[in-house]
């Protein structure tokens, strides 16, 4: 725990009790109870490549975007809110899941961090954020081919010859901050029901919006999914029209990045000799008229 110590040091907190919370893939949380008896979460990233998340949090506030309070940072770590001990936050719960109140929530928020997005990277478009669609290059699928034994199926040659114009449909839609990784253990919610927001932040970067929306509704119940596309307004049809291209080939190639294949991946995968190769053709035709 001495790196810990030393990191509470820095931000000035007198450490009287360290509970571990957990550690994995490089970062470590606690809880820390300080020498007043108030209780913080110290998230501590040994993996340089994560420490991302500690300009995430710092990028948030400066946009107005709402987070978890920051009661201190370092270069390595966040000194953090406890959501337990919290008066006005609670843990997000699986119910929050099928809750349409709680999914009007999550859409104002989600709303407010796109629509901040957007001006920063109007203002400032050559940011240096981690873009989760960036790994999609022909090596990238040449592995998926590989590790799935998928090689067989038609759609990878087609995918190939046209892979320089889905990369240009992506890089032309409107970028903006998005936050890639819902789901409730991510989840803050007002006790009072007034608010809530998504805190963890090492997944968020640049991409398009539409890719956070999709990545909500699949987890929400269908009467919380209804609510939350009401309150979140229209979508751009060509961003979904290319998400649908885009998003099953990063799924199979963070997958396919793994040791072992994971059991979340396995529908993207069933999907590339299902209804991927419809969803291709028709996304090729509208490309070419919206080029006309």
């Amino acid at each position: 725990m001495d790196p810990l110590l030393a990191e509470l040091k820095e931000m000035g907190v007198a450490c009287g009790e360290l509970r571990p919370i957990r550690s994995k893939d490089g970062v470590t949380v606690v809880q820390v109870t300080d020498s007043q008896g108030k209780r913080w979460v110290l998230k501590h990233f040994e993996e340089p490549g994560f420490r991302r998340e500690i300009q995430r949090y710092r990028l948030l506030g400066e946009l107005g975007v709402p987070t978890l309070r920051l009661m201190g940072a370092t270069a390595a770590s966040l000194l953090l809110e406890d959501l337990e001990e919290s008066p006005a936050l609670r843990l997000g719960v699986p119910e929050d899941l099928e809750d349409p109140a709680v999914a009007r929530l999550l859409a104002r928020w989600y709303t407010r961090l796109h629509q901040a997005g957007r001006e920063y990277l109007h203002r400032c478009p050559d940011a240096a954020l981690y873009n989760e669609a960036a790994c999609l290059t022909p090596e990238a699928l040449a592995l998926v081919q590989e590790r799935t034994g998928s090689g067989g199926l038609p759609i990878w040659s087609r995918l190939k010859s046209a892979l320089p114009a889905v990369l240009s449909a992506l890089k032309a839609l409107s970028p903006t901050l998005v936050y890639n990784d819902f789901y409730y253990t991510n989840l803050a919610v007002a006790r009072d029901g007034s608010s809530a927001l998504m805190y963890d932040y090492n997944l968020m970067g640049r991409g398009y919006a539409y890719g956070d929306v999709r990545n909500v509704c699949a987890s929400l119940g269908p009467e919380a999914g209804r609510a939350f596309l009401e309150e979140y307004g229209p979508v751009d049809p060509w961003e979904r029209r290319v998400d649908q291209v885009v998003s099953p080939l990063v799924t199979l190639i963070h997958a396919c990045r793994r040791e072992s294949f994971p059991a979340w991946a396995r529908p993207s995968l069933e999907e590339m000799e299902s209804s991927y190769p419809q969803v291709f053709t028709r996304f090729l035709k509208d490309l070419e008229e919206r080029s006309c």
